[in-house]
């Protein structure tokens, strides 16, 4: 079983899970800069076992549009 999004993303900036939300994103979240992005989605990938493509990892700027990229996988997140 995969790690709930959340900790995955919360592991790569170094915050508490509880702290992320659907509206997290690039832009209002400490510590989540370019660098960052990029270790997320690696992250993501390896979690999940999937590939991001280019387009789709520029529009994964924040937790509610990494859910839809993940869907657009066939990934099921626990609610």
């Amino acid at each position: 079983m995969t790690e709930p999004l959340e900790e995955v993303i919360g592991s790569v900036l170094g915050v508490s899970p509880e702290s992320l939300s659907d509206e997290s994103s690039i832009e209002n979240t400490d510590g989540w800069d370019s660098l960052r992005q990029l270790s997320i989605l690696l992250a993501l990938e390896s979690a999940y076992g999937i590939s991001i493509t280019t387009d789709q990892a520029r529009d994964m700027t924040s937790i509610s549009a990494i859910k839809a990229v993940l869907a657009n996988h066939g990934v099921q997140l626990l609610s």
